[in-house]
């Protein structure tokens, strides 16, 4: 009789493991993806803090260098060195650091782009602007996204999802001087 129970416990067992399993590796990502889109949404408002102050008007014309209505500066996180975008990328890479240094990003490997409304291969400031709709290509608008992949762990979970998942958000705001 009392074999009879070991089995039937083994038999239980084997039914009741993966469903916990992936019940607890369903939450884990849960939580995963929650942190991740508060670093990606923090990393998205500190990159256009940075990019609105008048020491960023030269990354702005820079981007505007090639002429047309905006100027479009991408990279990863963390920038590398002699990027155009490197001191605001480093900024938003300390977003989310465990170590105190751009390299220790949470988010490493996110992409950062950041556009700005030109006008004669230059950024537009307030002073320059002839708008003030953000949505208006003569105003003085910056436009900030910031997109993340996320790898799931849990198995099967990526075919009703995806797999990874794109935590990206995306923030306006006008120059400050």
């Amino acid at each position: 009789m009392n074999r009879h129970r070991r089995a039937q416990s083994l038999v239980e067992l084997a039914l009741a493991l993966p469903v916990v399993l992936l019940l607890g590796l369903g939450v884990a990502d849960i939580g995963r993806g929650y942190f991740y889109r508060e670093a990606v949404n923090n990393a998205a408002r500190q990159a256009l803090r940075i990019a609105v102050l008048q020491p960023q008007q030269a990354t702005g014309d820079t981007a505007c260098h090639g002429g047309g209505h905006t100027g479009v500066l991408t990279t990863t996180l963390p920038p590398a060195s002699g990027n155009p975008l490197q001191k605001i990328g480093n900024e938003v890479s300390m977003e989310s650091t465990y170590n105190g240094a751009p390299t220790g990003t949470a988010i490493a490997g996110a992409t950062l782009t950041v556009t700005w409304h030109c006008n004669a291969n230059i950024a537009l400031s307030q002073a320059t602007a002839t708008a003030t709709d953000p949505s208006d290509v003569n105003s003085d608008a910056i436009d900030v996204q910031v997109s993340y992949s996320m790898s799931l762990i849990t198995p099967f979970l990526g075919n009703f999802v995806g797999n990874p998942v794109v935590i990206s958000t995306e923030v306006q705001g006008r120059m400050e001087y």
